[in-house]
């Protein structure tokens, strides 16, 4: 591992058992050495304090600092008891501020834990701070992640006197990009990372279907089709004919492309009314089911919206009668990404207006950022035979990432990777019915990913199904309740088992279906067989 001569000088003055750590001492001894000869991660710590045990959470060093040229980051190292493990938590939106209660369920665990504000100080849905600073979109990219990993190793041993014995990473949405950054270019990172939602292609797909979704709900005039009054109508009608397909009635589809429910189904029969929808209704309706495709038909990326999803829709892609969908605001996040982010010239220009971004014109040009921002390499050798392990997970109603992309992302490397089996050995992708993005949702969205991760590189037993828990209380979009491993009794009202892709679950037909011991596994035809 990579670390400076004064790390090393440090390392050896330290003799601490590998699973109890130093004194108050060393902790404030870590601020003042010298991480400035890291390779590739020259780190400052600004500051150290001892943080007493509260709330479930273990006493714990609280080290903050900075990676040249303006990477901040904390790190906690649990006092008196270390796990011998690291995990770094992903971030979310654009990022810019350092979430350390995500990673509070892995420290619990007694982890050493850490997060970063990928190279810039801002609210997570402003994306200012890129204005014409090609080093900081750099580091909000791909290489912030890396070098945070690298000095946090060095501050781990330098604090316990040895190395993790194993490394992870975790996050979703912009932290699901992280993680599938660190599997295709820095394989050697991590022994294990779950990947989120992923926002695998940023400028590209990420963008492209906002822009999109909202835009499909616009007539010639710019005026808003369909309001958001008709989204329950249009939910109902789906869940009508294809929410028992597993077996019960739950509001909850387990593969959505099964559904074979048409917009068609309700055309009103004369004039407009609340049951029914209109031509000009449907049509918008097929638009953002459909995703993005240019002038000449040709799909701009894989799939849009899942039926059942369409409680997601409001007020981002369909809002009230008369009111413009929060997703075309220019002030708002994809506005300012679009802006500042997506293209080489900064500012406003050509595609930076979403209302009038031209599907023809203007996708092309995002492809001079993708090799910044992107992870759609399928070639995940290196990975693979350093012997790591990847969990990626994606809700079937995310409204943000459309869900078609992690599958094929998936199938893409399935095929580049030598088929299921062999894929399987290193990576699998979860589909979970029925959750929004990352979280919330009428499904069942509180699972353990790190014990399943654990057990697949620690000892070998690969993740083969997830339990995942329907919450009495559900998560908010920011994640709240945070969620805390094994789950109590009294905190869910439901469990149900979720299978690697492509496998689904469906009610046996025996015992209680809010139980999953009595959902059994099936089986898509395949096409290797």
């Amino acid at each position: 591992m990579s670390r400076s001569l004064a790390a090393l000088v440090f390392l050896v003055a330290l003799s601490a058992s590998p699973t109890v750590a130093q004194s108050t001492d060393a902790c404030a001894a870590l601020r003042s050495n010298d991480f400035t000869g890291i390779p590739d991660a020259p780190t400052a710590i600004t500051g150290t304090a001892i943080v007493p045990a509260s709330e479930g959470l273990p006493e714990y060093c609280r080290v903050r600092g900075t990676i040249a040229p303006a990477i901040s980051f904390e790190l906690r190292l649990p006092t008196k008891t270390w796990k011998e493990k690291f995990l770094m938590q992903g971030c979310g939106g654009m990022c810019g501020i350092i979430n350390m209660a995500a990673g509070e369920d892995a420290l619990a665990r007694n982890y050493a834990v850490i997060n970063q504000n990928m190279g810039h100080d801002s609210q997570p849905f402003v994306a200012t701070w890129a204005y014409n600073n090609l080093q900081a979109e750099i580091d909000f990219g791909y290489r912030s992640t890396h070098v945070t990993a690298v000095a946090a190793k060095v501050l781990v041993e330098a604090y316990y006197g040895k190395a993790p014995d194993y490394s992870y990473f975790k996050g979703c949405s912009t932290g699901g990009r992280q993680a599938m950054v660190q599997a295709q270019r820095f394989p050697w990172d991590f022994d294990g990372i779950i990947s989120g939602a992923p926002v695998l292609n940023e400028v590209g797909d990420g963008m492209l279907h906002l822009v999109w979704s909202g835009r499909a709900n616009l007539d010639d005039d710019g005026k808003p089709i369909l309001s958001s009054e008709k989204l329950p109508l249009i939910r109902n009608a789906v869940l009508n004919q294809c929410d028992a397909y597993d077996g019960v009635e739950d509001g909850v589809l387990q593969d959505p492309r099964t559904c074979d429910w048409q917009p068609s189904q309700l055309q009103c029969l004369g004039q407009d009314r609340s049951n029914c929808l209109t031509s000009a209704e449907i049509a918008a309706v097929e638009r953002i089911y459909a995703g993005a495709y240019n002038s000449k038909g040709e799909r701009l990326f894989p799939g849009g919206m899942s039926k059942g999803s369409e409680y997601e829709w409001s007020p981002v892609f369909v809002a009230p009668k008369g009111v413009i969908p929060t997703r075309l605001n220019r002030d708002g996040m994809i506005g300012q990404f679009a802006r500042y982010l997506a293209y080489w010239q900064d500012g406003d220009g050509p595609g930076s207006d979403l209302t009038t971004f031209d599907f023809d014109r203007d996708p092309p040009r995002l492809a001079l950022t993708e090799a910044l921002y992107n992870a759609q390499n399928p070639d995940l050798r290196k990975f693979r035979d350093a012997g790591n392990k990847l969990v990626l997970y994606h809700g079937w109603d995310d409204m943000e990432i459309p869900p078609g992309l992690s599958i094929d992302y998936y199938e893409t490397a399935t095929n580049t990777m030598g088929g299921p089996e062999a894929t399987q050995e290193f990576f699998r992708l979860f589909m979970i019915p029925g959750m929004a993005h990352c979280r919330r949702g009428p499904g069942a969205d509180a699972f353990d990913k790190i014990s399943a991760l654990e057990a697949w590189v620690e000892t070998g037993k690969a993740p083969d199904a997830l339990t995942s828990y329907h919450l009495k209380k559900p998560q908010a979009y920011n994640g709240l309740p945070r969620i805390r491993h094994p789950i109590s009794e009294d905190d869910y009202d439901w469990s149900r088992p979720v299978y690697p892709y492509p496998a689904s679950a469906v009610w046996s037909g025996e015992g209680d279906w809010k139980d999953d011991a009595s959902w059994k596994r099936v089986e898509p035809q395949s096409q290797y067989d």
